[in-house]
């Protein structure tokens, strides 16, 4: 019998700041934070400007009016032109051409890697190479530099990465996903397994769908009447037409249409029946799920409400600690041991550790126990950070090939909870398992907190003993190279630096002055880093650092 996970939607609004937090059972499981200096991209729409061909990235890039360009592979420019018409093959099956795509199979929820590329057919007697070859030729050949193209975010901007653009437009709604140029195809998600159901959905969207125009059928979908399926069809087809509106006069680059507001995108994407609950704290807010809530799911009314407490709605509900959690390295497990946690530019490394945990049984057990539960708390950690890419998990050791298949099998299961789409492969010889998990944004942990100027994001930093020995090196270069004898010289560095050198047993002014033949007068100054030191002429005040620098 499958268990029933009670859900909440906890809205909080504070100051400019708006974040949604699922919570599944008492705990934390995602968070969606948006600010004015950081809105979400996913899904606008843009009149974009080519910038540049490159044919051997297979790919262009377009001036859509971010900081940088948008990358817009060959794979996911659109195939509306009759040119790249030509590379379609019919796809027909037994419900009259429509089409069952795999990505909709694991996250319908995702806009434009949703559905079926018409790009990705060719001809049956073209070979793959020459499939390969002929597409990117034609596509290089059409587009070109100054070029406007119509493209919309299927990838936020990350690091200095621009963002992942695609021309195959989609319009999400709450229960399916229009597809302006989807030719008549439609789709529906795999989590429908009812053939029945299927069928009926197939020939319902059919039969009210405009000629053509694709959509992708979401799992909500299920089971829903005609008239709901129609009013969300047509406010998606009003988007369209306000869309193809303001073409008209547009100039790129210019935002053509921006997604729904954060509060209306996460209803859309996770109300469902397990949803008992949905909370605010802000009248605007309550007002606005109220009113999505009155169209999508009437029958939900009764669990929409205004938060009343005295304590903040996220202390209120006793997730806080959970949101603070998501910057610390560190998360303990209920059975004592933890796991740790390491970004780098690569990927995420995750260390799993037994801890304090060391019950009476056998230590293949207890490796298995821990594993076990630090598994579920990885995809947790991983849904609840937002984290994307190439994971690695290092587990402990175990000698047992079925256990080590226990915890593969555990990790599977944890992660169809996951909206995203994720590949898993089985445990290594030893003990490492590789996890790909979809990135369409930033982590969370990216966007909730800022560089460390200290250390410059690596965590580390310089030893003062370190420091102490490039400025002595810097000494000796400037007294090999100076033209007055006993100048007057200041010299500036991070507190953590000046305790050792003002310590009255060193006498460290006094033994440069014998060894340089200089007077260096040793200053505190809090603005400078660990690994960072300012040498100052006395006489005029100017720095001369940069000028004998080895470093």
């Amino acid at each position: 019998m499958k268990k029933t996970v009670k859900k909440q939607l906890l809205m909080n609004k504070s100051g400019d700041e708006i974040q949604v937090a699922l919570v599944e059972d008492g705990r934390l499981a995602e968070l969606v934070i948006e600010r004015p200096d950081s809105l979400r991209s996913i899904g606008d729409i843009y009149l974009g400007r080519v910038h540049k061909v490159v044919e051997g990235l297979k790919a262009a890039f377009v001036d859509i009016g971010q900081k940088s360009d948008g990358f817009l592979h060959f794979s996911d420019v659109g195939t509306t032109n009759e040119d790249y018409r030509a590379l379609i093959e019919d796809d027909e099956d037994d419900e009259n051409g429509a089409l069952e795509g795999e990505d909709v199979e694991k996250n319908d929820d995702v806009q434009a890697e949703s559905k079926p590329r018409a790009s990705e057919k060719a001809p049956r007697s073209a070979t793959p190479e020459r499939k390969r070859q002929s597409y990117t030729q034609m596509i290089a050949g059409k587009l070109k530099a100054n070029d406007s193209i119509l493209v919309q975010v299927i990838k936020e901007p990350i690091s200095n990465k621009g963002s992942r653009l695609t021309s195959d437009i989609t319009i999400a709604g709450r229960f399916m996903v229009l597809l302006p140029f989807g030719g008549g195809q439609i789709a529906v998600s795999r989590r429908v397994v009812s053939r029945k159901e299927r069928s009926r959905l197939k020939k319902l969207v059919r039969s009210i769908l405009p000629e053509g125009f694709g959509a992708i059928i979401r799992t909500v979908a299920e089971n829903q009447e005609e008239e709901l399926l129609k009013k969300d069809l047509e406010k998606l087809l009003v988007k369209w037409q306000q869309i193809e509106e303001k073409l008209q006069d547009a100039k790129p680059p210019q935002l053509i249409f921006k997604e729904d507001t954060i509060i209306s995108s996460v209803l859309r994407d996770s109300l469902n029946s397990d949803v008992t609950e949905l909370v605010a704290n802000c009248p605007s807010i309550y007002k606005e799920t109220l009113n999505y809530i009155l169209w999508a799911a009437p029958e939900m009314e009764k669990n929409v409400t205004l938060y009343q407490g005295k304590l903040p709605l996220f202390e209120g509900y006793g997730i806080a600690k959970d949101v603070e959690s998501i910057f610390s390295r560190k998360v303990w497990l209920k059975s004592g041991g933890y796991i740790i946690i390491e970004h780098t530019e690569a990927m995420v490394v995750v260390d799993v550790n037994s801890g304090r945990y060391a019950a009476k049984k056998e230590q293949e057990e207890n490796s298995l126990k821990t594993n076990l539960e630090a598994a579920r708390e990885v995809v947790r950690q991983l849904r609840l950070r937002d984290i994307g890419g190439i994971i690695v998990v290092d587990f402990i050791d175990m000698l047992d090939q079925k256990n080590s298949k226990k915890v593969f099998d555990s990790m599977k299961t944890e992660l169809r909870h996951d909206r995203a789409k994720s590949n898993i492969l089985p445990l290594s010889d030893f003990g490492l398992m590789q996890i790909t998990r979809e990135r369409i944004r930033p982590s969370l942990m990216q966007r909730m907190g800022d560089q460390c100027p200290a250390c410059g994001g690596s965590g580390v930093v310089q030893a003062r003993y370190t420091t102490i020995n490039q400025i002595e090196r810097w000494l000796r270069k400037y007294a090999l190279q100076r033209k007055v004898m006993f100048q007057k010289l200041d010299l500036y560095v991070s507190p953590t630096v000046a305790e050792p050198l003002c310590d009255e047993e060193r006498k460290t002014e006094m033994k440069w002055f014998l060894q340089h033949m200089l007077f260096v007068k040793i200053k505190s100054d809090e603005s400078l880093r660990s690994d960072d030191f300012r040498f100052y002429l006395q006489k005029n005040n100017k720095e001369i650092t940069s000028e004998f620098s080895d470093l």
